[in-house]
This record gives C-alpha cells, structure tokens and sequence, in this order.
C-alpha cells in the first residue's frame, strides 16, 4: 500500500511539473499593422494596441488626430484609397453626412465602452445629479447650483465642439432632442484679422458644469481639481453600466473604410475575444459584451 502511495506521489510530481513547463499560448499578433487614426481620448489605445499586437521597436506613435471628426475623416480617401482602421466615438450627423458625400463604405463594431462623465470643480458641494437635472440645466430651465443642493451662484454650462464624438453622445443621451442654451464661449483667433467664438476649455471652478470621458479625466489627462458627479445616484463603473445604473454608455467604436482587409479583421475579432476584452479591461474600458 505504501508502494502504492508512492508512486501516485512521483505520478503527481511527474505532472506537476509538466503543466509548470508547459509554454502560454502565443499571443495574436500581426505582421503589418494596418494605417490608422484615433482621436485624442483614445490615442493611448491605439498606440498600446500596436505594441500588443505587432511589436516594433522603430515604430514611432502617430500624431494624434485631435478630434474624432478628424478621426472619421481620415477613412475618406478619394485618390489611392488604402485600407485604414480609425478608434473613435460616434460619428456626428454632419459627418456621416460627410462620409456620404464621398461615398466611403465604412463600417463599425464597438469593441468596448468609455463612459459620459459630468465634472464640476472640486470644491463645488454638489455630488450627484439625475440625468434630468442635467438636461434641464443645459436647456436652461436650471441655472443656480442652489436648485440642485448647492451654494448660491449661476451655473456656468460647458459644451463640447458640435462634431466631437462627446458632444454627439450628450446631445442624444441627455439632451434628446432638447435644444441645448448659452454654454461658456471664448474668442478664438485663427489667424490675422479672422477672430470667432467656439466653446471654451472646461475650468475646474465650484460653479463649473460640463462633460468629458471617463478614460479622459481618470487615466489620459487626470486632475485633482476636477469631480466627477454620480448621474441617477451612480458612479460609473463596470457594474453600473452593464446593469443600467449608470445611464450614459459611450461606445468605442473600431471603424474601416473596409469590409474585406483581413488584418484589421482580425484584429477586431481578437479585441471582442476573450483576451481582448481582458486585454481592453486593462486599458481602462468596460466590456463590450
């Protein structure tokens, strides 16, 4: 009997160490990384996607396209078009219009989502708000922070350029169709004598309200001046959003000016994968799935 013992103990070590030995499947990878933009916020992810995906060390980061309009644009390609991948928020009205226009057959898959955030000013006392009070406060029915439980001072309201990807998810999570009044403007100087009012950069003041990504202000360009509010009583998270607690999902899509190139193919069957999503959780994005 102890022979016995024995030999299932040397049995067990025996495969022991072969599971330990065992090599981890490789990674996927690609041979060619695919031409390919992202705007601003998910400029990181694109870059940390060519390093997990094809490693090279003389591979420079592209300059970052800077909105997600520029971001769509860059699929149009009327002279020598070649395949092209974009990471991006959602097209705006006026650019799918665009697109059409130039007859570009793109097409897109969400890989995962980002979430719509409401900042204010850190010292601002308001903690929460519900997607109501936002959307009031943006139409103007709502314009001292004493409304919502705070101090007694005007609520200064922060919009996003019309063709950002943000701007178009608040306008069609929040807003619904509600037209939006009076965001903060500054004068902007393009160049000698032409001068024009576009939307201000968001500061981080206690009478402050605007909106951003969650990738944005948590990981790409944090800040301690800034809050992010609860929105219907929940933080953002990946619970809260797959349960519907945190209403304002914004999907990151993986856009092509492509059907049929096998790599960029590839490479959004591996990010909707299960190490893909793992991989894109890592990142700082929730589950597509």
């Amino acid at each position: 009997m102890k022979r016995i013992a024995g030999l299932l103990i040397a049995v067990g070590l025996v495969l022991n160490g072969c599971v330990a030995k065992s090599e981890p499947e490789p990674a996927y990878q690609v041979e060619s990384f695919p031409l390919a933009a992202a705007s601003w916020p998910l400029q990181s992810l694109l870059q940390n996607l060519h390093r997990q995906l094809s490693p090279d060390p003389d591979w420079l980061p592209p300059e970052a396209s800077g909105s997600t309009q520029a971001a769509w644009r860059s699929l149009i390609q009327v002279v020598n078009p070649q395949p092209r991948m974009i990471l991006a928020y959602e097209p705006s009205t006026a650019m799918r219009r665009e697109l059409q226009d130039y007859d570009t057959l793109w097409q897109a898959q969400t890989i995962g989502y980002d979430a719509l955030v409401m900042i204010t000013g850190s010292e601002n006392p308001v903690d929460s708000l519900s997607l109501d009070q936002i959307r009031d406060i943006y139409a103007g029915k709502i314009t001292n922070w004493n409304q919502v439980g705070g101090l007694d001072q005007p609520i200064r309201i922060y919009a996003q350029d019309e063709n950002s990807g943000l701007q178009t998810a608040f306008e069609r999570q929040v807003m619904q169709g509600v037209p939006m009044v009076n965001p903060t403007l500054e004068w902007v100087y393009e160049r000698a004598g032409v001068v024009r009012q576009a939307v201000a950069a968001f500061t981080p003041t206690s009478d402050a309200l605007g909106f951003s990504s969650r990738l944005l202000v948590s990981q790409v360009n944090p800040s301690p001046d800034l809050k992010l509010l609860r929105v219907n009583g929940a933080s953002a998270n990946a619970k809260t959003l797959e349960n519907g607690k945190y209403p304002l999902k914004l999907p990151v899509l993986l856009a092509s000016n492509t059907a049929s190139d096998a790599t960029i193919a590839g490479i959004t069957d591996w990010l909707l994968s299960v190490p893909g999503q793992r991989w894109l959780s890592d990142q700082g994005l929730f589950p597509a799935q």
